[in-house]
């Protein structure tokens, strides 16, 4: 039987119109709604606003405050402003931006008295082309000229595209998506440990799941893990082609996470979970490879996979109605276009 498959513009939007609205920030009109809860003794979960919108992690120390992603300029300083009223005296010490994307990585240049922790790809990211580092989401350069259209961008690039466009040009360069992005004082390649106030801090390169500068971070004395883009609890999110990666180097790199002695899981978006959350998240990458790929073996269309994988077992996950024909899609295409031979 013939096999169609949807040119990268098509499937990516496909795949846009059944995940969740916007990665983007809550609107400038609109109160943001901020929260930092307690998650095990001095480690602390900071929500940017409600949903998909992004998540930062706190510990505090006798010596100062390691933090992860800054996020963006006006939430860093708030978050600023409310270490400094909760915890007198304990200044931020060490920022661990955890990738590139603006999303998670501006605003770092509030904390003065930090130290920057990235992956030694970040900087590199930073000054690529567009086509070799992305932003976040579905976004491309499709025309290869090095700069996005409000057509090209996605999600949330497009969502706030006129605040990162500086020169209001009605282009987006990396240069302006970068802007606010502080370049790290220390990088590291596999993993790097951040000790202050007689905390442990270990920083776990992704191995190439969602971008080549990802990392997790590890609390060991707390044994809990904040996970970056993307692993989902009990949730069934696009993810288009994997972002361009083999479906088996994310399952590889939920596998290694897996070996951390943790029992608490916090996300970078979304709800936190545990360790239980994370094999069942990995047993879904697994079961979802092992049935499309099965269904490219019998010669099966797309077209018929989104029809006849149903993933029953999932049936009770958030999402499940609107993303499962995206995410037959984006295994589709992982395995037919980015798996290794």
């Amino acid at each position: 039987m013939k096999k169609t498959v949807p040119s990268m513009a098509v499937a990516l939007g496909l795949g846009l119109a059944l995940a969740t609205p916007s990665l983007a920030q809550a609107p400038a009109t609109a109160a943001p709604q901020r929260t930092i809860t307690q998650v095990r003794g001095d480690l602390y979960k900071v929500q940017s606003g409600p949903g998909v919108q992004p998540v930062t992690v706190v510990l505090v120390t006798p010596e100062g405050i390691v933090m992860t992603d800054p996020l963006n300029p006006e939430f860093s300083a708030w978050l600023k402003g409310e270490l400094a009223a909760r915890f007198p005296g304990k200044p931020v010490r060490y920022v661990l931006q955890t990738h590139y994307h603006w999303d998670h990585a501006r605003g770092g240049a509030v904390f003065d008295t930090a130290k920057v922790v990235a992956h030694e790809e970040m900087t590199r990211n930073l000054a690529r082309p567009i086509r070799e580092a992305r932003p976040p989401g579905d976004t491309d350069d499709l025309d290869g000229d090095d700069r996005l259209t409000r057509e090209e961008a996605q999600t949330g690039t497009r969502a706030q595209f006129d605040r990162l466009d500086a020169n209001h040009d009605g282009f987006l360069t990396q240069a302006e998506m970068a802007a606010d992005i502080r370049r790290p004082d220390i990088t590291f390649k596999d993993r790097y440990t951040v000790n202050l106030g007689g905390e442990r801090v270990e920083l776990i390169h992704a191995g190439g799941r969602h971008t080549s500068d990802l990392y997790d971070v590890y609390f060991p004395a707390e044994k809990v893990l904040f996970a970056q883009d993307y692993v989902w609890i009990n949730r069934m999110c696009c993810i288009s082609a994997f972002d361009r990666r083999p479906l088996q180097t994310w399952i590889d790199s939920v596998k290694k996470l897996e070996a951390l002695d943790f029992d608490i899981i916090v996300n970078s978006h979304w709800d936190a979970g545990t360790k239980a959350d994370v094999v069942a998240f990995r047993h879904y990458l697994e079961d979802l490879q092992a049935a499309v790929s099965q269904g490219i073996r019998e010669g099966k269309s797309l077209e018929e996979l989104q029809r006849t994988v149903t993933l029953d077992k999932y049936k009770g996950w958030a999402g499940y109605d609107m993303q499962r024909p995206a995410m037959i899609q984006s295994a589709y295409l992982s395995l037919t276009r980015y798996s290794k031979p």
